[in-house]
């Protein structure tokens, strides 16, 4: 523990709350919590930084993994700080020495995120016409500021179709952001999906990864929003980074996975989903305020009144109907962060390189090791 930088035990306390979301962000605030880390570093006695910077970074980064496992963005960037540190010459001085890996990082930053996201966002800015309808899933930074620049910059009037599930919500940030821009949204919940895909003419997808086979590891839900798509002939794009791209081999979302808490699950009034027993009641008290002044209305709302009330305390009592499922060995609850599209779902992947099939990410990724 004493190991530990204050700048990792406060970031490790914004993953585990889940207060940065998204492979991007969480590899932006890892990387910023690295510099302090590197700035404030001091090299003991009877060591190089070479040598100790690492089995340094390396307590950091041990600890970051008890909140989330690493991203794939983040995998990456890690691998590259390492081999910066480690082609540091034995003579370069500690204050000389940080200072280049600080510059180093905030060059990787620049390049590797900043730099390719408005590529990517000039590349895929052809796929959205003047009134067309537009799709997209949770919330991805790439798409945000996508949609944004044509919005704002090239002044195109479209609609954006938002569409989220539990228990994360992330489409909620997105909407809220894309309205206050000035933007038409329409959000939606993923198990609406049959009937928000009738004026859709194309699908943006985010990426948490692209998988050397061509398989695309993105937020549970993705590879549905894909599949319908595929059935009904609309082109799916994914906006991807390649630093988001992986050696891995993966051919379903069960062999290796992350996990999030079960009790979100559970909990059905979490992140602010506040439950409302009676709407419809409600709704019909203000529609029918004159035909209630009639004693026959009167009586009968009364009893229905009455009956809602037997049934809102019903619902209150249970609540949470499987909130002591762990006493259960019967009932297993599962709540997986991601899942897998295939690649014939999806129609090309918009990198800072260019637009590619998914065939073609094992060839990036030998170029850039090249």
């Amino acid at each position: 523990q004493n190991l530990i930088h204050p700048a990792i035990l406060s970031l490790t306390s914004k993953y585990s709350s889940y207060s940065i979301v998204g492979s991007i962000p969480r590899c932006i605030a890892m990387l910023k919590a690295f510099k302090t880390v590197i700035s404030e570093y001091q090299t003991p006695e009877g060591t190089t930084l070479t040598r100790n910077l690492t089995n340094y970074l390396g307590y950091q980064i041990d600890y970051l993994k008890t909140s989330r496992p690493l991203s794939v963005t983040m995998g990456n960037a890690i691998r590259w700080l390492k081999q910066e540190i480690s082609l540091i010459s034995i003579d370069t001085s500690d204050i000389d020495a940080k200072n280049d890996l600080v510059e180093k990082i905030d060059i990787f930053l620049k390049e590797k995120i900043e730099l390719s996201d408005k590529l990517i966002i000039q590349s895929a800015s052809n796929h959205i016409q003047n009134g067309s309808t537009v799709l997209t899933f949770g919330n991805s930074n790439v798409l945000k500021e996508l949609f944004l620049y044509n919005a704002k910059e090239l002044q195109k009037k479209f609609r954006v179709i938002i569409v989220d599930s539990r228990p994360l919500f992330e489409g909620k940030k997105l909407a809220k952001i894309l309205t206050l821009n000035g933007l038409k949204v329409q959000y939606a919940l993923i198990n609406s999906i049959t009937s928000i895909f009738q004026d859709v003419d194309t699908v943006f997808l985010g990426a948490h990864a692209m998988l050397s086979n061509g398989f695309l590891y993105s937020r549970v839900g993705a590879a549905l929003i894909a599949m319908t798509a595929k059935k009904r002939n609309i082109p799916v794009l994914v906006c991807c980074e390649s630093i988001k791209f992986s050696d891995r081999v993966q051919l379903d979302s069960v062999t290796l996975n992350e996990l999030g808490d079960n009790d979100d699950l559970i909990d059905c009034n979490q992140l602010n989903h506040v439950k409302k027993s009676s709407v419809a009641l409600q709704n019909f008290i203000e529609t029918h305020e004159d035909e209630q002044k009639q004693k026959d209305q009167q009586q009968q709302q009364k009893k229905n009144n009455k009956n809602d009330k037997e049934k809102e305390n019903s619902i209150v009592q249970n609540e949470l109907p499987l909130k002591d499922w762990k006493k259960s060995s019967f009932l297993n609850i599962l709540n997986i962060m991601y899942d897998l599209t295939p690649p014939e779902y999806i129609q090309k992947i918009i990198t800072e390189v260019g637009a590619l099939p998914p065939s073609s990410v094992p060839v990036i990724l030998r170029e850039y090791k090249a």
